[in-house]
């Protein structure tokens, strides 16, 4: 199912498409659950996020494609398109309870689970828009509860192991300094100022304020915010700098990003999250990490439980990770392990005899 909207599309685009018109889209809505057309539903779900929901034009590629891939698994659920077993303008509540738990039989994790039924609950949203169906059956139903708190299932790096990271990129690539550059760069964007996947790969060169030690971050939801930079992060950045100025003068450069692909046809392009994923996880499985730390924001994690290390502050994590409320932010406090380790130990001394 593709799910890939152009960038430079904008609402004129959308609304001059099947859906913009209320008898259209209701036609077309029908034809598409009828018919269970896939990319017709995907084409349907991307015009309802960009035109309806809180985000609008600023709903991430990333999502959109959360979402058309859960929209694939439920069209597996309600069967072949010729032969249904659940037709989309039949669905009850207990069709949706029935999907959810065969995600949970075949393991996938609660919080993946939440996030299909989420997706999916957008499709019936965007066909109850369309016309094509009456109320959303899926309002009511609720995913699995997850048993395991979120700071239990994953974990930041230690500070010695992040060093251990950090020194990889050259190690790795002694001879290839532009590569060794880039990917060190992009690490400690991640581990560093914390930023995430879409904000990492968004940057662009004029983002940056070296004179101030500033970084200009569009957020998410689109809100803006400025990082300060680390003595040791813009070293980094002088460095990637020089060697991004070896591409533009080679005529090799094709992109204002600041992070730049040197791969396939997209070399001296910006770099996509898929192929910023794909250069940190090179780095840790190298380090021996476990699969499941091999995300971006395995990074993030890590730049967030050491700042609260550094400050005990919330208020600072919040700011500096673009968080609304530092209640988002406490989970940091929560996942680092040397913050209880103090804890207990200031205990036992409390406890000693003539203390």
């Amino acid at each position: 199912m593709g799910c890939r909207l152009d960038s430079g599309s904008g609402s004129a685009l959308v609304l001059a498409s099947r859906w913009g018109n209320a008898a259209n889209r209701r036609r077309e809505g029908l034809r598409a659950a009828h018919e269970q057309n896939a990319e017709a539903l995907a084409d349907l779900l991307i015009t309802y996020m960009r035109l309806k929901s809180s985000r609008g034009a600023r709903v991430s590629q990333l999502t959109l494609d959360h979402y058309c891939e859960s929209t694939r698994r439920f069209l597996v659920f309600t069967g072949p398109p010729e032969s249904p077993q659940h037709a989309l303008n039949q669905l009850t509540a207990e069709d949706f309870e029935i999907w959810l738990l065969t995600m949970q039989q075949t393991g996938l994790a609660a919080s993946s689970i939440q996030r299909h039924l989420y997706g999916v609950r957008n499709l019936m949203k965007a066909l109850v828009w369309a016309g094509a169906i009456a109320s959303d059956p899926s309002a009511g139903v609720r995913p699995p509860s997850d048993a395991t708190p979120a700071h239990a299932k994953k974990q930041a790096l230690s500070v010695a192991r992040y060093a251990e990271l950090l020194a990889l990129p050259s190690s790795l690539h002694p001879h290839n300094t532009l590569r060794a550059h880039r990917d060190t760069l992009l690490l400690e964007l991640g581990g560093s100022l914390g930023l995430r996947a879409a904000e990492l790969v968004g940057l662009n060169a004029a983002d940056l304020n070296l004179s101030e030690g500033q970084v200009r971050v569009l957020g998410k939801g689109g809100k803006g915010r400025t990082v300060p930079m680390t003595a040791r992060l813009e070293r980094s950045l002088r460095l990637w700098l020089m060697s991004r100025s070896s591409l533009a003068a080679a005529g090799k450069l094709r992109t204002d990003a600041l992070l730049v692909s040197m791969t396939g046809r997209n070399y001296g392009g910006r770099l996509t999250t898929k192929g910023a994923r794909s250069i940190a996880a090179t780095y840790y499985q190298a380090l021996g990490l476990a699969p499941e730390l091999w995300g971006l924001h395995t990074l993030r994690r890590t730049a967030g439980t050491h700042l609260y290390r550094a400050t005990r502050d919330l208020h600072v994590v919040a700011d500096v990770l673009g968080h609304a409320s530092v209640n988002t932010s406490a989970i940091y406090a929560k996942m680092d392990t040397e913050v209880r380790r103090e804890a207990m130990e200031a205990m036992e001394r409390m406890r000693e005899p003539g203390s």
